[in-house]
């Protein structure tokens, strides 16, 4: 066949014909690299100014993830005021997937995690849902998530925005844990259906330990399915790696109840 085809095309054909057929190869051998590199190492991605709702991103895509393979549960995790309006890079230094390298099993952290950046201090509810909207909806990349499992996290500012946020869309939410955060008592009520674990250190001297724990007790006297505080003894306020370095924590979102599908 392929010596017809050399006939057929004349000396001054074969060699633009080969070319072609090297380059088509070459990238498909690339793609193929890509995928492993990223879908089976575990990569994260940088997207920005891609989102209607001004937040710029990272994704961070799990080890073993295929666009076909067994859909992935979601984390959205916000950042503190100390990484308001920077490049989106640096969060690649605070996220739960920064800390849970090299401390959590693979297997305990099968999670796509968003991490916004916000351009202003606090983080806005209906802007945070609204890029999660825009990633569930976005046919052009078709991330393979379990709608089912969709999980809001966040330290200081992004612990108030954790709070806020899934009192203002608790349906949207399948778990939370806000971490040095807190929330106005009277909300409390509002996350009945969330499960809840917050942390927070006693002797945190950014925001007031009962920040914390007013909410959860508050939530508790409410009769909220899941509320339960991990007070810190003698911890100050960074206290990301003493929550995003423990595999009981990913373990306990793994081990909440799935919710109905959650659909844009």
């Amino acid at each position: 066949m392929l010596k017809k085809i050399v006939e057929k095309l004349g000396k001054r054909g074969v060699l633009p014909f080969v070319c072609f057929w090297l380059i088509c190869t070459s990238v498909v051998a690339w793609r193929c690299c890509y995928d492993l590199k990223v879908y089976f190492g575990g990569e994260t991605l940088v997207y920005r100014f891609v989102s209607q709702s001004g937040y710029d991103y990272l994704l961070h895509l799990p080890v073993g993830y295929t666009d076909f393979g067994q859909a992935r549960p979601l984390m959205v995790f916000l950042h503190g005021a100390g990484e308001t309006g920077k490049d989106v890079e640096i969060l690649k230094h605070v996220d739960p997937v920064h800390y849970a390298k090299g401390n959590v099993p693979v297997k305990d952290f099968p999670f796509i995690v968003i991490s916004p950046m916000t351009p202003q201090h606090g983080w806005q509810p209906k802007r945070v849902v609204q890029l999660l909207d825009e990633i569930l909806a976005d046919e052009g990349k078709r991330w393979n998530i379990d709608r089912s499992r969709i999980y809001l996290t966040g330290l200081s500012m992004g612990g108030f925005g954790t709070f806020k946020t899934a009192c203002e869309f608790p349906e949207h939410f399948t778990a939370i844990i806000p971490v040095a955060g807190g929330c106005e008592v009277e909300h409390a009520a509002k996350l009945k259906n969330v499960p809840t674990w917050a942390f927070h250190g006693d002797a945190d001297n950014v925001v007031r330990y009962e920040c914390s724990a007013d909410m959860i007790k508050a939530m508790q006297v409410a009769g909220c399915r899941e509320a339960k505080l991990t007070t810190l003894r003698g911890a100050g306020h960074g206290i990301m790696k003493n929550v995003y370095t423990k595999p009981e924590t990913y373990q306990w979102l793994l081990n909440t109840k799935p919710q109905k599908n959650y659909s844009p």
